[in-house]
């Protein structure tokens, strides 16, 4: 057949298309047909019972004059949705509508305090809606779920009893709870209890956000609700920083265009920003808010989407993916909706004779994505629903050290005091001539901040001093004492110079071609320098070797909550906020011990900062409970974890960090076989990767240990038995979750990709369906 690039994409096949809808609500999407019946079913009053005029009262598409007039109609749909049958009913229609329009996922949202009028308890009408879902999915092609709706403007102890409620339901089709409602004046700060509630219970959520209000309000859904999508979003377009946070955290906005412009919160559909926003790299799900309001199918929108916007086939299928990834349904049923839905759309465009060569051009999209080979399905003509898996190599390659060896690595936790090569730190020694000179090493040791420290710093030769700071059998003395001793030779500018340059060296040598560097600028300032001088001098360093080499270089800066006082972390805060435009892409909060929830609150205008500069945030947590865990995400805003050893005991934990692709850096250390006494050694590294948590493995203090990155990565390997396919994932995490921006971490991954095929091709190794 004949492919045409040129053709229209009609509402015909767009109602074939598979779709998923994210934002409907019960009590805007009732038929008016049905609204009559139960009107006259229940004995309510009405202006009117003729179906036509009722409809002209009810439609919002011809005659709306804003929000307040949208916004009437409920008064009657709320009327006859008092009683459970009524509740169930609509439920079940909207489902019927939805599968007539092609929809095959379906979020329902709803507030049941609205329908408490005539006497029902909050616990019966959630046993209604959730009636109504268990026959929609018994008797339709669908997958339905329930989003409770908490209201702005209601007292925020309603909102605390919805969240609750949310949770009790969230076994029987509860996903995901909302803050409905006007904005401005009702910010939803006040409703704090019911988001930790959400928060600490790790129930997904979603705001009405940016629609009648500012990106203030958007910036509040975030960082102090912690939304997970954004309901409207419109305002959003008014913070190119925002826009950029949202992309680069992958937040979902949910666009209802036509609701939008019928509450006058735009002037017509084109000026909408949804182009913006996918053209941006934001995720957006194209939603219809109030189907009997606005008088509107998914398909309709879509339309008017497409016809608006000029979205082309690929994007369109695009879109349609974007819904199904935002949704908040389970990842093993959403990842095989993703492949379906896209297998299907895919099927409709190419026997219809659409242009799919776009899809075609963008196929690592979807191979990273959903896990399909997009020529390949093409080659398999979409007809086998089986296909998935059907070109796969079964003969693996043996995992071998040369082959860790030569595949490019990344590495999102290396210390600059904890990087140095052995070599590096004999040579410094050297330099200061204490291998030779006893009273020079006195003088050095006098340095160390506790005297006892000095009995165990016995080395003559180079060999000495290597089985000190690698001993096989460290004690947290000699441990201490290693991080000190390397700690004083990086205190003056020659010596940092050199020790980046080392670190350097070592990582292009480990085949790294992305380094995140942990730095202190507090353990630098022996010598006199300052927070800023040492800072500057990093800064530079990471200049000339990216102006030099292929490896790109991201600075962190970190405090330590074992020696930083919350003034200090804040104004080390404050110091990598002022730099991020000279590279410094994060901060880090490490220690002995993690921030407890209880000491977080002292911690609270550093986070507040971070979060109001849209800052990326890495913190250890999870050592020996997951309390620490829970509150480093919601309440400290950490975009990445450290440690998380405890978060296997909590399936629901790791299912979330799973879910939001929160990466976990862990590492062969002491630390790992200590605090996951209760598994087999890497038993976590495998544990978090089969439940889809993005580990990324780190060197952390390697300087401490006898070997190279690819020598962790394969002991790694052999105790995990990691085949090649989970080997390349491993490896892979890191280039695609890092403190980069969205659009650089897709170019990392990119690059990844086309070393790994170099190296497998000349080694002639097969990767079909593993790397595209």
């Amino acid at each position: 057949m004949i492919e045409n690039n040129n053709k229209e994409i009609t509402i015909d096949i767009i109602k074939r298309l598979p779709k998923a809808e994210l934002h409907r609500h019960l009590d805007g999407s009732i038929r008016i047909s049905t609204l009559l019946e139960l009107a006259k079913e229940q004995n309510v009053e009405l202006p009117t019972y003729d179906q036509n005029e009722l409809a002209k009262l009810i439609h919002k598409d011809e005659n709306c004059s804003g929000l307040v007039n949208f916004l009437e109609a409920f008064q009657y749909t709320c009327s006859v949705l008092q009683q459970a049958y009524a509740i169930t009913r609509v439920f079940y229609e909207m489902c019927e509508d939805a599968v007539e329009d092609g929809v095959t996922y379906l979020e329902i949202r709803f507030s049941p305090v609205l329908h408490t009028n005539f006497g029902l308890s909050l616990s019966e009408v959630m046993g209604a809606v959730c009636d109504g879902m268990a026959l929609a999915e018994l008797n339709l092609p669908i997958k339905a779920r329930i989003i409770v709706c908490g209201l702005r403007h209601l007292d925020p102890s309603v909102s605390k009893d919805l969240a609750e409620i949310t949770w009790r339901y969230r076994h029987k089709g509860a996903i995901a709870f909302d803050l409905a409602g006007p904005e401005d004046g009702f910010s939803s700060k006040y409703h704090k209890e019911a988001f930790s509630i959400i928060r600490n219970k790790g129930i997904n959520c979603t705001l009405h956000s940016g629609e009648d209000s500012n990106w203030t309000s958007v910036a509040d859904s975030i960082h102090h609700c912690g939304a997970h999508r954004i309901g409207h979003g419109i305002a959003v377009q008014q913070s190119e920083e925002l826009l950029g946070h949202i992309v680069n955290r992958r937040i979902p906005i949910e666009c209802c265009i036509t609701s939008n412009y019928q509450i006058k919160a735009i002037g017509s559909a084109s000026e909408h920003p949804i182009r913006k926003y996918f053209d941006s790299g934001a995720i957006v799900s194209l939603c219809c808010d109030n189907c009997t309001m606005s008088n509107i199918t998914l398909s309709g929108e879509y339309k008017l989407a497409i016809d608006t916007f000029k979205f082309t086939v690929e994007e369109v299928i695009r879109l349609i993916d974007y819904s199904f990834a935002a949704s908040f349904i389970d990842p093993p049923l959403k990842i095989n909706i993703r492949r379906e839905s896209f297998k299907k759309a895919l099927k409709i465009f190419q026997s219809e004779g659409y242009d799919i060569g776009g899809v075609i051009d963008n196929k690592s999209y979807y191979f990273e994505e959903i896990g399909l080979d997009v020529e390949l399905e093409i080659q398999n003509n979409l007809l086998n629903n089986f296909s998935l898996g059907k070109n796969v190599i079964r003969n693996y390659p043996q995992i071998t050290l040369e082959l860790l060896e030569n595949l490019p690595k990344s590495d999102l936790h290396c210390r600059f005091d904890g990087g140095v090569s052995i070599e590096q730190m004999w040579s410094e020694i050297q330099l200061l001539a204490i291998d030779k000179c006893e009273i020079s090493k006195q003088e050095f040791l006098k340095k160390l901040s506790s005297k006892h420290l000095a009995v165990y710093a016995k080395f003559k030769d180079f060999e000495e001093f290597k089985n000190l700071i690698q001993s096989p059998s460290h004690t947290p003395e000699t441990i201490r004492l290693s991080k000190e001793i390397i700690n004083l030779l990086l205190q003056t500018p020659d010596q940092i110079n050199r020790a980046f340059d080392d670190i350097i060296k070592v990582s292009l040598k480990d085949k790294v071609q992305y380094l995140e560097l942990m730095i202190r600028p507090n353990s630098h300032s022996r010598n006199g320098l300052t927070k800023e001088q040492f800072l500057t001098l990093i800064i530079e360093n990471k200049s000339k070797w990216e102006r030099n080499t292929a490896i790109k270089i991201g600075l962190v800066v970190f405090s330590s909550s074992t020696s930083d006082d919350p003034i200090e972390t804040l104004d080390s805060a404050r110091l990598a906020i002022t730099n991020k435009n000279n590279g410094v892409i994060g901060f880090g909060i490490f220690g002995a011990d993690p921030i407890t929830p209880t000491e977080s609150r002292h911690f609270s205008q550093t986070f507040s900062l971070l979060k109001e500069n849209n800052f990326n945030l890495v913190q250890f947590a999870g050592k020996s409970d997951v309390e620490s865990i829970i509150s480093t995400i919601h309440y400290s805003g950490s975009t990445r974890l450290s440690g998380a050893f405890q978060s296997h005991k909590i399936p629901r934990l790791m299912s979330y960090l799973g879910n939001y692709s929160i990466p976990v850096e862990i590492s062969l250390t002491e630390k790992l076989k200590s605090f996951t006494s209760d598994l087999s050694f890497t038993t976590p590294i495998r544990h978090l990767l089969d439940g889809n948590v993005p580990v990324v493995i780190c060197s952390f203090r390697s300087s401490l240990y006898p070997y190279s990155r690819s020598q962790m990565l394969f002991e790694i390997v052999k105790n995990a038995k990691l085949d090649f396919k989970q080997v390349i994932r491993l490896l892979k995490n890191p280039f695609a979750h890092n403190f980069q921006s969205h659009k650089q971490r897709v170019q990392l991954v990119q690059q990844f990709n086309k070393l790994s095929k170099e190296y497998l091709n000349s080694a002639n190794i097969n990767y079909s369906n593993i790397i595209i």
